[in-house]
């Protein structure tokens, strides 16, 4: 059987980079600084998750 690649892992892991950027933003304007602090953590670890998952 032939390998085949795929760019998933990179659109995950940018989709999931650019939400958790989103959610520091939320804390620097000290906005619902908990949900976004929350919201940066939990998307950071998909976006690290998603380049090894679909590597």
């Amino acid at each position: 059987m032939a390998d085949t690649t795929t760019d998933k892992s990179i659109g995950v892991g940018l989709l999931c980079g650019a939400v958790a950027t989103l959610g520091a933003l939320g804390v620097l304007t000290g906005m619902a600084v908990s949900t976004g602090f929350a919201v940066a953590v939990a998307f950071g670890a998909l976006a690290v998750a998603a380049f090894h998952a679909f590597a």
